[in-house]
């Protein structure tokens, strides 16, 4: 990027002042909300509207499900039997892949990309993983700039639930309402969206079409979705740790195939390395990288001297429900499973975590 320093001739750039201290504040959200209607049948030249002035990303169906892509000039938008995405819109936010650093014979450069773009269609549920993740990357006392970068200049456009997946349990995990972190969001209600407006980036773009939109009272609650799946969350925490030595969790771990689907397709695995590439014309020069990682694989946990401290599957399978329900709830007050089911949809060995945890329960949970 333009922004840089000078360091013992060493050009640094930088998203964020190294000197400066962040406190996680969110800026620009509505101290009262306000609301609107669009017809269903405007949705898509609102689309267009904002497709004309930022990237768009939205669900496209592709194969037999749903996931978010960029919206190309002059595409139909058409979310019917969308449910929700395969995998979440924490790839928009961490991309895989995504260069970090580049350099030379004397520099140093941080690359950020500062594309605007707006999300449409994230659910309720993935609207909280998206505040897990800013919580993770920007609320403890570091900011991960990258990220930052890419977070402030999206806009979300979330989309409530009008029925539930078949693996979803977002209603055990108290995820299924939204009230916060988004910039509008839509409400099917009919042959129309009832849109609650919740910042000034949103209402920016309610003005950008204002043609399309009838000011609106604020709806009335909605029904629930109608989770077939449950968790109860009921001292969760405690219980899960009477379980910490039990053979449940080499049981599992038999059926298990340490693929990492579940944690890939987890809205609230965050965890990545970092990934070297010199250029091999000339080794002065090259880029860093993120590579999304993920602690169901055995190399997660390799450390130096080539010490792998979680061996055992069992362990690293126990590492990703404690992560959800257990560390997450102790850390950051929130628990990180939000209750999307993904880790239940894309298990080629049919684990699920409802039924995992409901052996827990009742082998620990008796008083």
């Amino acid at each position: 990027m333009a922004l840089g320093i000078k360091l013992e001739n060493v050009t640094v750039g930088h998203a964020t002042n190294i000197t400066t201290k962040y406190t996680l504040v969110i800026l620009g959200f509505m101290s009262a909300s306000i609301y609107y209607k669009l017809g269903k049948k405007d949705l898509q030249r609102f689309l267009d509207v904002v497709a004309s002035k930022m990237e768009v990303f939205v669900p496209v169906k592709s194969g037999e499900g749903f996931n978010f892509l960029k919206m190309e000039k002059g595409q139909e938008v058409d979310i019917s039997g969308y449910v929700n995405t395969e995998f979440p819109a924490k790839g928009i936010f961490m991309p895989d892949g995504e260069t970090l650093v580049s350099y030379g014979n004397k520099s140093i450069c941080e690359v950020f990309d500062d594309t605007r773009r707006a999300i449409f269609g994230i659910r309720p549920c993935d609207m909280h993983a998206i505040m897990v993740l800013d919580k993770a990357m920007l609320g403890h006392g570091d900011v991960e700039g990258h990220y930052k970068e890419r977070r402030d200049n999206t806009l979300i456009i979330a989309l409530e639930c009008s029925k539930a997946g078949e693996n979803c349990f977002c209603e055990s995990m108290e995820t299924d309402e939204l009230r916060e972190g988004f910039d509008l969001l839509f409400t099917e209600n009919g042959k129309e969206y009832h849109v609650e407006v919740g910042s000034d980036k949103g209402m920016e773009l309610v003005k950008a079409a204002r043609s399309f939109f009838k000011k609106s009272g604020k709806m009335s609650a909605t029904a629930e979705v109608g989770c077939k799946k449950v968790i109860d969350t009921l001292e969760l925490p405690a219980v899960m740790k009477k379980a910490a030595s039990s053979k449940i969790w080499k049981d599992v771990a038999e059926r298990c195939l340490s693929c990492a689907s579940c944690t890939a397709a987890c809205p609230t695995c965050f965890c990545f390395s970092l990934k070297h590439e010199p250029d091999i014309s000339d080794l002065r020069k090259g880029v860093v990288k993120r590579e999304m990682d993920y602690c169901m694989l055995l190399r997660f946990s390799r450390v130096a001297g080539n010490v792998v401290f979680r061996q055992h599957r069992a362990e690293r399978l126990k590492q990703f429900f404690y992560h959800k329900l257990v560390y997450g709830l102790e850390n950051d007050g929130k628990q990180h499973c939000v209750g999307c089911g993904r880790c239940i949809t894309e298990c080629m060995a049919k684990i699920d975590i409802t039924e995992e945890v409901a052996k827990v329960r009742e082998k620990y949970g008796k008083k």
